[in-house]
């Protein structure tokens, strides 16, 4: 397709997508099956596909890449952009890069996925303006703005797998065990069902530490408010009451 037209109210964001958050199959699989339950509209390009196939993972075979381009674009028909050739002169990023800020500005987008942010300086304004995200900011903030429909896409996913991981706790801890993915775990395992949430190490480490925030601001909370009592003066100030200098959970 040519330069999408603007979106209607009420319709998904529209994400162009670098190749380096869709060449991985994990990070392939989410993004596309959040695309499949209306999470965001996917747009991306020939040069964006061929970079994909160009930098897959060590010892992933092309033609297994080019299955999966073909599934990409038999499922998302809309997604493929063109056209955008003659806007790269002209767009504000490092050189390599400049042929995808291109596609995300004439496909229409609001936003562009990429996990090299920093080689992108589009403006903010004007008709060149463009939203950068890292991959686990954009899952992180599709997942606060619809928290149900991201769930149900990542059960679709778990559904489909006929290998590891097919349970949400699986999948998370997988997510986990991937830097670019990491934040995103950690924010869903608080949000899906107990029964749901993953066990890695990185995960638990974050809610046991989390729990210890809450408790020690709690402790600060009373010792303030302590603090703030006023004095009882009979004829001479008492000493204000102590408050125990001990950490509660190293001392049970």
């Amino acid at each position: 397709m040519t330069a999408s037209e603007p979106l209607p109210p009420g319709r998904p964001e529209r994400a162009f997508l670098d190749a380096n958050v869709i060449r991985g199959q994990l990070t392939n699989d989410i993004l596309l099956s959040m695309a499949a339950r209306d999470v965001f509209e996917p747009r991306w390009s020939q040069q964006v596909l061929d970079e994909m196939r160009r930098n897959r993972p060590p010892g992933v075979p092309g033609d297994r890449i080019d299955k999966r381009i073909t599934a990409m674009n038999r499922y998302f028909p809309r997604a493929m952009t063109s056209g955008h050739e003659g806007l790269a002169l002209r767009m504000q990023a490092d050189d390599k890069d400049k042929h995808v800020l291109a596609g995300a500005v004439h496909s229409g987008s609001e936003v562009l996925v990429t996990d090299n942010v920093k080689d992108f300086h589009p403006p903010s304004t004007g008709p060149d303006k463009m939203r950068v995200e890292k991959l686990s900011r954009f899952l992180n903030r599709k997942l606060e703005e619809n928290p149900g429909r991201v769930q149900s896409a990542l059960q679709d996913l778990v559904r489909r797998n006929q290998r590891d991981p097919r349970t949400m706790s699986a999948l998370i801890d997988k997510m986990a065990g991937q830097p670019e993915l990491r934040a995103f775990a950690q924010k869903l395992n608080s949000v899906v069902p107990p029964d749901q949430r993953g066990t890695a190490e990185v995960l638990t480490a974050n809610q046991r530490r989390s729990a210890q925030s809450i408790a020690l601001d709690g402790m600060a909370d009373a010792r303030g408010a302590v603090a703030s009592r006023p004095i009882a003066a009979t004829g001479q100030q008492k000493n204000s009451p102590s408050i125990p200098q001990r950490d509660p959970y190293h001392d049970r």
